[in-house]
């Protein structure tokens, strides 16, 4: 698999995790505002952007993402150097995984809205009417529908009529995406840590979620801010994607948390 990523500026390194339905191009605003001070490096997560879909559907998960940002790591700044992880709703699922695998390089955790799924109880109200809403969108996929499962996962993410605004273009973009995003919520589902284990987070960790994100996401954000102790709580305006909305609140917020960190604060 070529692994799609991109390396820029000097300094402290920063990775750079973006959500379902989107790809590594989600970060280049905050790629600018911090390579005068900074190494950043932004993913491609599995099947988006540059990156092919697995070829493992079936045993597909979280490890595997976190296998590639390894390598990609191993690759350009070295195995041991230590890092800033920042992850945006899948990419924070992810994000945190990593960082509870590899928590003597990890130095900072900001997580955007994880949709850490794993951590509620199997038979959650929110896993529930998640996976209603994943089994609509596979069956659009499987009737060689997926632009109307996209439609679906934007404007349940999104204010009504979202997709409808957007350009083909866009919207050809997403229905590919969301063919790699039914698999993103059975990995987020099935990955085995529990609230226990990220409660040993030895790393600072901020928590950033928007204040017109919908209640499924702000239920899984709660459970996130009670499971780690001592961390870090932002609300910002804005909704699920307000890294892309509403950045002019979320990437100083970000770059703060990471500079009193390296501050020794």
């Amino acid at each position: 698999m070529t692994a799609g990523f991109s390396v820029r500026g000097e300094g402290k390194t920063i990775i750079l995790l973006h959500g379902s339905m989107a790809s590594k191009e989600q970060w280049l605003g905050f790629t600018e505002e911090l390579i005068p001070r900074y190494k950043v490096i932004s993913m491609d997560l599995i099947g988006y952007g540059k990156n092919m879909r697995p070829t493992n559907a079936d045993d597909y998960c979280l490890k595997d993402e976190s296998e590639l940002l390894r390598s990609i790591l191993e690759s350009t700044v070295g195995s041991d150097t230590p890092y800033h992880l920042v992850g945006h709703s899948y990419g924070g699922v992810v994000a945190m995984h990593h960082a509870y695998h590899h928590q003597a390089n990890v130095k900072s955790l900001t997580l955007i809205e994880p949709m850490a799924f794993h951590l509620l109880d199997k038979d959650h109200t929110l896993i529930n009417e998640s996976r209603q809403m994943v089994d609509e969108i596979h069956r659009f996929i499987r009737e060689g529908n997926a632009i109307a499962g996209a439609e679906k996962f934007i404007n349940l993410w999104m204010p009504a009529g979202t997709f409808a605004k957007i350009s083909e273009r866009e919207k050809m973009f997403l229905s590919e995406g969301v063919k790699k995003m039914v698999m993103d919520f059975q990995a987020a589902v099935s990955e085995p840590l529990s609230v226990d284990d990220y409660a040993k987070l030895s790393m600072p960790v901020c928590l950033i979620a928007g204040k017109a994100s919908p209640p499924y996401s702000l239920g899984i954000t709660e459970v996130v801010a009670a499971a780690i102790p001592g961390i870090e709580f932002h609300w910002v305006e804005g909704g699920h994607f307000s890294p892309v909305s509403h950045p002019y609140q979320v990437n100083p917020l970000i770059a703060d948390f990471i500079g009193r960190v390296e501050a020794g604060a």
